[in-house]
């Protein structure tokens, strides 16, 4: 059995991932080394579980986004609040909930408001499947609790604010009984106990919240987890204090990915964790080779496992005429004047070329800023109709009269700028693209990855183990390199196809048994 410890956290609250409404920016990709694996094992159908140590109401619309709901899991919040793991899943509609009599309910574009005699009394946020994730009681126009949904038909927990602040969160059992009462006063972050479970509990009063999650942890990696097991860690700083808890002869593996476990030669846990565990895994050569650098002893213990997203697949971009680019602005959303104008003249050249300036969960400064960039550079120096584009009749179906004067006013050009919030938007825009740019001094690593998985080519300027110079992309070495290395790919197809078979081949290398069959082989190394 292979027990899987992942790194899904929240980002402004380490132990809680409450799903955000569908209207809010996502912080990051969910997809991660975690997700890639289990998929792995679970297509093999070799037994697995998650371990969760989070809070995470709507756990189950998250597995079922990653393609996971077919892998069980152990919850340490449902084991802290007496939660069955056979609890049917219960739908939940808005007039189920409780509710003063005389209310009604106003639908919005964002969210659904009830009101009571002309006072709004609640706001209530959904997810983007329509499930209702929390409901915002008010009283005299005020926050007075918000309350969290879990998405098997009940209330997980609520937050009870003091002077439009957060003051405690009590989280409940399925009856809606209180277990746990966690203060979220900045001085404080006691929890307490309900007396009517202390005999679960071996303390009354804990200092935080981690020290609970610690405890049950300790109870269930020490008592669940037996010999000659493993258990797979997603390397986190929240993660590795988990690492000392297991019992003797479980053999343990750690996984990086990305950013999300700081390499510092001083923190000494990490260090400890390092030399205890059976075997490393890494997402690049890059964070291998900086293991090695904290401690060169531990070379043969250390490998590098690509992460591929199992949900992308082949793009059908060759059967449009057009080539659409997907060029990856960056995280701090600046593209100097020069790229920028040196891109639309590319598109000005080539009339079949489109191109996608995407975002990913960016702020709406930095896309309203790119746009206006774009606009001033079209109204000085490129010209409109190089750049537009062309709406043939054949397009316009029935309506083949055109309002010249309003295709002035808002003419349609041959780029967007798009702002993705999910893997799935970017995936479906992915299925048309023929090339994907990354001009950063770091390459997107969600972005490498999922060019590989959907067999699409990929221009940079710095080389990764992902991308090999004219095999599956173009490494650009000199300034002015861009156009030859975007007409390499785009104006013949036999580079495309053996980009195509090149990435194809690199991903069997990381199927599901050949991964499954080299992690049984370091293990008994």
């Amino acid at each position: 059995m292979y027990y899987f410890i992942p790194a899904w956290y929240g980002s402004e609250r380490t132990w809680h991932s409450t799903t955000i409404p569908w209207y809010w920016m996502k912080d990051s990709i969910e997809f991660d080394d975690t997700i890639n694996q289990v998929r792995v094992f679970q297509d093999a159908g070799i037994e697995r579980k998650l371990l969760i140590p989070h809070y995470a109401p709507q756990l189950r619309y998250f597995l079922h986004r990653q393609d996971l709901l077919e892998t069980d899991y152990l919850s340490v919040f449902d084991h802290l609040q007496g939660v069955s793991p056979d609890q049917e899943m219960m739908p939940v509609q808005i007039e189920d909930l409780e509710w003063p009599s005389e209310t009604t309910f106003a639908y919005t574009p964002f969210q659904v408001v009830a009101f009571r005699r002309g006072e709004m009394i609640a706001k209530i946020d959904v997810g983007v499947d329509g499930n209702i994730l929390s409901i915002t009681r008010l009283k005299d126009g005020e926050i007075a609790f918000i309350e969290y949904l879990d998405d098997r038909g009940f209330i997980s927990s609520a937050i009870y604010y003091k002077s439009g602040h957060p003051y405690f969160q009590e989280y409940l059992s399925v009856d809606g009984t209180w277990v746990l009462r966690e203060m979220l006063t900045e001085d404080n972050h006691s929890v307490f106990v309900n007396e009517h479970v202390q005999s679960l509990f071996k303390k009354e009063v804990y200092s935080e919240i981690k020290e609970v999650i610690m405890e049950k942890m300790k109870f269930l990696l020490g008592t669940i987890v037996p010999q000659q097991d493993q258990a797979v860690f997603a390397a986190h700083p929240a993660n590795l204090p988990f690492l000392q808890e297991l019992g003797f002869g479980v053999k343990k593996v750690l996984s990086f990915y990305g950013k999300r476990q700081p390499l510092s030669p001083d923190d000494s846990l990490l260090h400890f964790c390092l030399k205890d565990v059976k075997l490393i895994v890494t997402d690049s050569e890059q964070t291998k080779e900086a293991i090695l650098e904290l401690s060169p002893t531990l070379q043969s213990k250390v490998h590098r496992v690509t992460s591929f997203d199992s949900r992308l697949r082949l793009g059908n971009s060759q059967e449009r005429k057009e080539s659409k680019i997907f060029f990856y602005v960056g995280e701090d959303g600046f593209l100097s004047k020069k790229l920028l104008k040196n891109l639309l003249e590319i598109l000005a050249k080539n009339s079949l070329f489109e191109l996608v300036f995407a975002f990913y969960s960016a702020s709406e400064n930095h896309v309203l800023t790119l746009r206006s960039q774009l606009n001033q550079l079209i109204k000085e120096e490129i010209a409109l109709a190089s750049v537009q584009l062309t709406v043939t009749e054949q397009e316009l179906g029935e309506n083949k009269i055109q309002d010249d004067e309003l295709a002035v006013e808002a003419p349609e050009y041959r780029y967007t700028v798009k702002n993705f919030f999910n893997e799935n938007d970017i995936i479906k825009e992915l299925e048309q693209t023929r090339l994907i740019v990354d001009l950063n001094d770091e390459p997107n690593l969600y972005t490498q990855i999922a060019g590989i998985s959907a067999g699409i080519p990929q221009v940079n300027r710095t080389k990764t183990e992902f991308v090999d110079h004219l095999k599956n992309g173009y490494i650009i070495s000199k300034e002015g390199e861009l156009e030859k290395a975007l007409k390499h790919y785009l104006t013949t197809l036999k580079p495309w196809n053996e980009a195509l078979v090149y990435s194809v081949d690199k991903i069997q290398e990381y199927t599901g048994p050949r991964l499954i069959a080299k992690w049984e082989g370091w293990m008994k190394e």
